[in-house]
């Protein structure tokens, strides 16, 4: 018998591995990869005033979305510095919307009465969208707060990535690259966008 349980013990922690990492797996979210030029997902989502909007009311138009989290060291840095705000306003013909898709029961879960008074603190102008199923967020892929997206007039993405080139947030506002902003430019300019796709940062999207 004594011969045969260090085998015991290695299949059982081998088996126990196994479980865990299965059960991680399972555990993450089937987050999709939304590749520049797909169509951009539809989506119905409410504001924080419950009023509904969708991405079909918006075709013709330039849409930019903004995975938020006022909770988030990250998006509540933009959100000071007025990053979103001041692009926003460099191009007043395109729809800015932030979503928030942090799921019920979460430490980071505001209600929309919170999100309403943080964006009327933080000067942010835009309406914000809740997606507390996360099925949104999952659609797009987004993975961090912030994670931008920008949708063509067509609905097709044409930008999906960081709002800049500066996760530190140690460049002063004039070094950075704001990638957003290029994308938005260089669209409106007849120009293809460039680049088209960059890594995002910040914290993890809450779901």
């Amino acid at each position: 018998m004594n011969r045969r349980t260090p085998a015991l013990k290695a299949l059982a922690t081998f088996a126990a591995i196994n479980a865990l990492g299965l059960a991680l797996l399972h555990c993450r979210p089937a987050l999709a990869e939304l590749a520049v030029g797909a169509p951009a997902p539809e989506f119905s989502l409410q504001d924080v005033d419950g009023k509904t909007r969708t991405l079909a009311e918006l075709r013709g138009k330039i849409v930019v979305l903004e995975w938020i989290n006022p909770n988030c060291p990250f998006s509540r840095r933009h959100a000071t510095e007025k990053t979103m705000v001041s692009t926003e306003h460099r191009h007043p013909d395109v729809v800015w919307l932030g979503i928030n898709s942090t799921r019920k029961g979460h430490s980071d879960h505001i209600e929309p009465a919170e999100q309403k008074k943080y964006d009327a603190d933080k000067g942010i102008d835009y309406d914000v969208l809740f997606d507390p199923a996360g099925s949104t967020g999952k659609a797009y892929g987004a993975k961090t707060t912030p994670h931008m997206f920008v949708v063509d007039e067509q609905g097709k993405v044409l930008y999906n990535g960081a709002i800049d080139d500066d996760p530190s947030g140690r460049k002063n506002l004039a070094e950075r690259v704001n990638f957003v902003d290029k994308a938005l430019a260089a669209h409106q300019a007849g120009q293809a966008v460039d680049p088209a796709s960059t890594q995002p940062y910040g914290c993890s999207v809450k779901y």
